[in-house]
């Protein structure tokens, strides 16, 4: 357990360390592990026959909430089903082959109907929040490489009574760790064979289309071919974006990470102590970190963004506002100055509780070899939640 620190930085009003301990739960092993290789259409067929239950009830439960959103009898349903099939239709010609024929695959080994499948992975491109963080070298207590993971979507639609860690290995690719849910193909939050990790936050944007790569294959795709995070970079690069999205992605093995941040059309790339993060006021760039919530750094995207007070129908650049800057960016700030030289994984899961809002459904923390895991209990912020752990080392080598 972590003992209470002595704090020498004076923290932002908006935030407070939070030290308290997490929930548990007794008979909580933590979310079960699932072994996926092979094709495509084989991979789905595995992740559907040995989860069908699972995969039908999350699918079903997800949706549903979507669909009782709008509360108008009979129109409801309609309307929420057009506002998601819109953006999958929008997406369709632009996501890789393999992962529909492994969404095929899913259907049949799960006998859910692909074009509900299709709805569930429609979602993301559609939602936003988030926080991540990741730290090394002088930073860090041991010098390897943490990087803190916090989704936080919509607690009420349930998804995390389907959490389940996916170990996929495709032919030809990298394996990859995809920390996930049954029924999800995407990537949210995950790590490859080769030390790298990469979570996301979504930062709205009036620079945004649905013609594009959706984000969770986009991140899949940056497990399965990149080595390190300048060709997680490229690859993010090149791709034909879609909506507002800050990245970060972490090589354990390097101690190096990137915040990526992007827009359809902007890409803006920053390292450590970055010197143009110097020249932006609202920025607290540190040495041996880097972190976002969903606020940008670029001037360029920054003058585009709607998230954290954003008006870009305005001339010149707001000052962000609000939870995702005050406790998500300012929080972790204060979370990482206040552990520096200190940070392990017990510091970490401390400053995701203290930026978690109620919506979190999932916390991860990547210290290579280890993976701590935690997903939201009822009504439960994830990050107050036990975390588990998994052995990396031992998931890739198959004695998982």
């Amino acid at each position: 357990m972590l003992g209470v620190l002595c704090l020498s930085l004076v923290l932002p009003a908006a935030f407070t360390l939070d030290l308290s301990p997490a929930e548990s739960a007794e008979g909580d092993n933590g979310p079960p592990v699932i072994v996926l290789s092979g094709t495509p259409y084989e991979m789905g067929l595995q992740h559907g026959t040995a989860l069908r239950e699972e995969v039908q009830a999350s699918v079903r439960r997800v949706l549903s909430y979507f669909r009782r959103y709008l509360k108008v009898p009979w129109v409801g349903p309609l309307a929420v089903n057009w506002w998601i099939d819109r953006v999958w239709n929008d997406a369709a010609a632009y996501i890789p082959p393999a992962y529909l024929e492994e969404l095929w695959g899913l259907s049949e080994g799960s006998g859910v109907p692909i074009i509900e499948l299709e709805r569930f992975h429609a979602i993301p491109d559609r939602t936003y929040s988030c926080s991540n963080f990741a730290a090394w070298g002088r930073a860090t207590a041991d010098g390897r490489l943490i990087h803190l993971r916090n989704l936080d979507w919509n607690i009420k639609a349930g998804i995390q009574r389907s959490a389940v860690i996916f170990v996929v290995r495709p032919e030809g690719k990298h394996a990859f760790v995809n920390v996930g849910w049954a029924g999800f193909i995407g990537v949210l939050s995950g790590v490859n064979d080769a030390q790298l990790s990469i979570g996301q936050i979504g930062a709205e944007t009036v620079d945004a289309t649905f013609r594009g790569e959706p984000m969770v294959f986009l991140m899949r795709r940056v497990l399965e071919e990149a080595d390190d995070v300048d060709e997680a970079a490229q690859l993010i690069r090149g791709a034909k974006r879609t909506v507002g999205v800050n990245y970060v992605v972490a090589d354990a093995k390097a101690k190096r990470a990137l915040a990526i941040e992007t827009t359809h059309r902007h890409v803006r790339v920053f390292e450590a102590d970055d010197p143009a993060e110097h020249r932006v006021s609202y920025a607290r760039p540190m040495a041996e970190a880097v972190f976002r919530a969903d606020v940008a750094m670029d001037p360029a995207i920054r003058d585009r963004q709607l998230a954290s007070h954003g008006e870009p129908s305005r001339p010149g650049l707001e000052p962000p506002g609000g939870s995702a800057y005050d406790v998500r960016y300012l929080g972790q700030a204060a979370g990482l100055h206040a552990y520096f030289g200190r940070l392990d994984a017990a510091a970490a899961q401390a400053i995701a509780r203290a930026v978690a809002p109620d919506s979190n459904v999932q916390s991860v923390i990547f210290a290579w070899p280890d993976l701590w895991v935690a997903n939201a209990r009822g009504t439960t912020p994830a990050a107050r939640t036990t975390y588990h752990h998994l052995d990396l080392e031992r998931l890739f080598s198959g004695d998982e």
